[in-house]
Order: structure tokens, then sequence, then C-alpha cells
């Protein structure tokens, strides 16, 4: 089969199964990512750390010698139905991610990477930075908050992406900027200042970051964060390219079991037992020790809320044996006056 067949079979074959775009790059197009590295590091040298473990995405070669071509598809997480008022605490993405191994999404990904195999073709997963990679294979754009923008769904979309071992007929990058010159309502939004520029952000300051863990940024930050307490969808909320993208056409699965799970009370109140059975499984970027990060995010966004009705819980915190927790109810209570 010809470089040119092969690669149309495959895209048919991904929109067969259920993706809504799929493009192919070469993988030499993503060692850009490296100079952008370099430059983010040179302009915010206090998240060198966050960056540097990045370097390896932009050399897939190094850690898959047989790397030639990139296979990247796109779905749309926009279409799904979020319980009222829980997209102010976490961020929409993780709500409805479709890495979860009992959705739907993730038995697409894996009859696509069969029938990939099936090709006769090596592949490797989720190894090069995808957004990078969706927008080398021609099939949207970056926005000035960092995010891939397609026409059609804007920036509510997920990437999946595979190196392969053949080289492929390539479809054209598309380099331009979505954005309107005039246009930085991203940048001015941004609560913690981690958006200072156009297409450039400080990690170490990003909220979807910050509410992983604490670090070093993260106390003089608290009171930007506000009710945030896994994620942040405030870019992307603003972003005049997303009016009108997201339609609530379905439901995902067990999003309304889990609901309950995360308002703030539950949280404070969640034992290990149901941190590790119901919450951490599903939210993995905190780990299972991190039952603790969970409750100083609740206590901070209770404080952030302004609502009386968290007096209660934060006075209650402040005699938790956990320093962490602790120190953020003191904090809270200064914040409030209380």
């Amino acid at each position: 089969m010809s470089n040119a067949n092969l690669s149309a079979s495959i895209k048919n074959k991904a929109m067969e199964i259920g993706y809504d775009l799929c493009g192919i790059t070469s993988a030499d197009l993503i060692e850009e990512y490296a100079s952008q590295l370099d430059e983010r590091i040179k302009s915010f040298p206090e998240s060198r750390k966050l960056y540097e473990s990045l370097y390896p995405m932009a050399f897939p070669q190094k850690n898959v010698e047989w790397t030639k071509s990139v296979i990247v598809c796109v779905r749309r997480y926009g279409k799904y139905s979020i319980p009222e008022g829980l997209d102010k605490y976490v961020g929409k993405a993780y709500l409805v991610d479709g890495r979860l191994k009992h959705s739907k999404e993730y038995s697409r990904k894996t009859e696509f990477e069969t029938y990939l195999n099936t090709l006769g073709l090596k592949t490797a997963y989720s190894i090069v930075p995808a957004r990078l990679a969706a927008v080398s294979a021609g099939l949207g754009r970056f926005g000035k908050n960092n995010f891939f923008y397609t026409e059609k769904y804007g920036s509510w979309v997920f990437i999946d992406t595979w190196v392969i071992d053949s080289e492929m007929e390539y479809d054209e990058p598309t380099n331009s900027l979505n954005c309107p010159d005039n246009c930085n309502k991203c940048i001015d939004s941004c609560p913690t200042g981690a958006l200072n520029m156009p297409l450039s952000m400080n990690w170490g300051k990003c909220i979807a970051n910050l509410t992983s863990g604490l670090n070093s940024q993260t106390e003089g930050l608290k009171a930007k964060m506000g009710t945030w307490v896994y994620g942040c969808d405030v870019c992307q909320n603003v972003c005049p390219k997303n009016k009108n993208k997201w339609e609530e056409k379905e439901n995902f699965i067990d999003l309304s079991d889990i609901a309950p799970y995360l308002s703030l009370e539950s949280i404070w109140n969640m034992d290990e037992e149901t941190f590790l059975n119901v919450i951490q499984p599903r939210f993995w970027y905190i780990g299972q020790d991190g039952l603790w990060i969970w409750k100083c995010n609740a206590l901070r966004s209770m404080a952030n809320s302004g609502d009386q009705k968290y007096h209660q819980y934060i006075k209650e915190a402040v005699e938790n044996p956990d320093q962490n927790i602790h120190n953020t109810a003191l904090w809270a209570c200064q914040q409030l006056g209380i």
C-alpha cells in the first residue's frame, strides 16, 4: 500500500471509530518543542523543574528509535452535560476524562491502536507534545492561552497521539495564531498571572498545576486561585473562540454518580477509603497519599467563595493534626476575619 493510501485508510478508520479529526505529521516537526521549553525556562526560571521534565517529548526518537511519523486524533469533549455548579470547582476536561478505562473514548482509542497494529505498524502512545503535534498535523491552531483550537469545537477537545515506524503522507501545518491581534481576554482574565503574554505561560503559577499540590509559589497565590479545587478553565471560558462551542448533548459515564462527592463539604468530610476507591482513581494527578491536598484545596475554595456556611468547617480544620491542613485553615480564617 502506498504512503498516500495508507494515510487515507488510517484517517478513514479514525473517523469510523468515532474521532472527530485525524491528521499525520513528521516526527521531525516536534523538535521545535525543545526551543519553546528553553524559552519558558529563560522567562520563568522558578518553574525550571516543571519544564525540564518535558524535554523527552521533544525528541521521541531518543526514546523510541524507530519513530518516523505521528498520527494525531482529536475528539470533542465539549458535548457532555455538567452537573450544576461543579465546573467552578473542577476543570471540565477532568470531569469528562476519556482516559478512564471504562469510558467509550478509551475503548475507541484501544480499537484504533489495535487497527494500527494490524497494519503492521509499531506504535507508541502519547510520547510527543499533543498540542504541537495537532497543529503540525493541520488540525487546528494555537490560541494565545497556549490551548489547541479547532474551528468547529474550539478548545474543548482531547488529543490522542501515536508515533509509528513508517513514513506517511503528511498534512500541512497550521502555524498561524487562532486569535485576533486585539484580543487578550485570556491573559487579562488569568487569576494568578500565569498567562503574561501570548503563547507564554508560567506553569508554576497556573492554577491547574497549583491545585495538584503545594509548592513554593502556592502560598502567595491562594487568594487568587478562586474556588478551583482540581484544574482551572478560566482562560478557556472567557475565550470568544469558545463561544457556543459547548453543547450539553450527552451524559458522561458515572459523572452524575460521582458529583455528590465533589461538593466542598463532601471533600472536607471525605475519609481515606472513599478517597482511594472513588476519587483518586478518577482524578489521578493527585496521588494516593494526597487526600490532604484535596482538603486544603477545599478549605481554600471555601474561603474564597465568601460563603458563611463554610465557616464551621474552616474553624474545625484549625484543630486538624495535619500541618498543611492546619496552616491552610489558619490562612482561611485570616482571609475571612473569623
